[in-house]
């Protein structure tokens, strides 16, 4: 039998039953779809985060407490964040000494915490974050009503506040803010600016922020005297590395840390520039992306099995059929095809609608995903991952088919023609 014949036979034996043939299907469309969607945004993520450290500046230096982990390099982030939070080895003194390096431009530290901010009747719960002037400048943090915090202030541990563009309006609608009073944590502050639309940052809302000295952070309000990480800015970037490796040279000596091996390990510090921060936090979504997609390729094994138990109903329903060609000359390869034909037409014609519906979700996934956000997400589909799909889906038709493709062939035509 002709391989066009062959697959006209199977088309029919698939118009036969509709209803059975689409249902059969859906677990190879929702596997399919779900796997491209997963992938498509788990690409947009990591294009994100590649750009907001983009915009971070090349010639930024993180510092953050707590030693480099291997854990880091594969993933584990969020375990190493959680078991850094009560680290405590930076100090804002750390931050001075840093910037009298010659080669850094300028250094600022910063912490944060979380409370009741409350002006008259609003109370809103929201982070806040102590600053410095430079720290201002590193962020390119702009003011567009009233002025920011100065040293003095700092020095002072003065009580005043600077809002983020949505805290100030949650807070005072159309009312001017400047001037006014509001209380963090019973503590009252006050306001002296309010910064511009700056966006999501690192999955963090700035808008919401209200930036306060960090000495009056520190002190008055999360009572400690440690900061949460020093960002500095190095004069050449082409000199990166010789500035991190003087770097941590210069806090082991301030932290009395014995490491002539040079083993991060062993510090209580790591430091990091943008490249490192982003390969850190693109393995992040990468492995996160590894698991999603996991999850959705079980739905395609459950699609396969789904093939493979229709099939084999279908041999049984059509046992007298199978019967009937053999008397009549069909020979096993050629009913062997047949149902291959079938199995892989069902699992082709899934991935197809699958492909469909995965490059609909996706780009429904950007736009609901960029406006819960507030920014711009770009769902990337990768030509390679939509042919990996289609090619997935074939050789699930082949691999769940060839058990009841080979039941058939396998029956003889005499007591086939018997069964009732």
């Amino acid at each position: 039998m002709k391989l066009t014949d062959t697959f006209k036979t199977a088309i029919i034996g698939l118009k036969t039953n509709k209803t059975r043939s689409a249902l059969t299907m859906l677990g190879i469309v929702i596997g399919i779809a779900a796997v491209i969607t997963m992938n498509s945004i788990g690409a947009g993520a990591q294009n994100l985060i590649l750009s907001r450290v983009a915009s971070m500046g090349s010639n930024n230096i993180f510092i953050e407490p707590g030693p480099w982990s291997k854990r880091m390099e594969k993933g584990s982030m969020m375990q190493s964040m959680v078991e850094e939070a009560n680290i405590t080895s930076l100090k804002r003194e750390d931050a001075i000494a840093i910037a009298n390096h010659p080669l850094i431009e300028m250094a600022a530290p910063f912490t944060m915490g979380v409370g009741r901010i409350v002006y008259l009747d609003v109370d809103k719960k929201s982070s806040y974050s102590g600053i410095t002037p430079d720290g201002q400048k590193i962020n390119e943090n702009n003011v567009i009503l009233g002025r920011d915090i100065n040293e003095d202030e700092v020095k002072s541990m003065a009580k005043v506040v600077v809002l983020g563009f949505t805290l100030k309006e949650d807070l005072f609608g159309e009312e001017d803010p400047i001037g006014k009073i509001i209380r963090i944590q019973k503590t009252n502050f006050r306001v002296i600016g309010v910064m511009e639309e700056q966006g999501v940052q690192m999955f963090q809302n700035m808008d919401t922020y209200a930036f306060i000295p960090i000495t009056t952070t520190q002190k008055l309000l999360l009572g400690t005297d440690h900061v949460k990480w020093i960002i500095a800015k190095a004069w050449d970037e082409d000199r990166i590395d010789e500035i991190v490796s003087d770097l941590r040279l210069l806090l082991r000596e301030r932290h009395s840390i014995y490491n002539p091996s040079g083993d991060l390990a062993k510090d209580d510090f790591k430091i990091m520039t943008q490249k490192e921060t982003a390969d850190i936090l693109t393995s992040v979504t990468g492995v996160l992306t590894m698991f999603l997609s996991s999850v959705a390729g079980i739905a395609l094994v459950v699609g396969g099995i789904g093939i493979m138990n229709i099939m084999l109903v279908s041999v049984n329903e059509r046992t007298r059929e199978i019967g009937l060609r053999k008397a009549v000359g069909a020979r096993k390869k050629d009913i062997l095809n047949q149902f291959l034909m079938e199995a892989v037409t069902l699992t082709f014609l899934g991935g197809v609608i699958g492909i469909l519906l995965g490059l609909t979700f996706s780009y429904l996934g950007g736009v609901i995903l960029g406006n819960m956000l507030d920014l711009k997400w770009s769902a990337p589909l990768s030509l390679d991952s939509i042919l990996l799909s289609a090619g997935v889906a074939i050789v699930i038709g082949l691999v769940f088919g060839i058990y009841p493709a080979r039941k058939a062939a396998e029956l003889s035509p005499i007591e086939a023609l018997r069964y009732e």
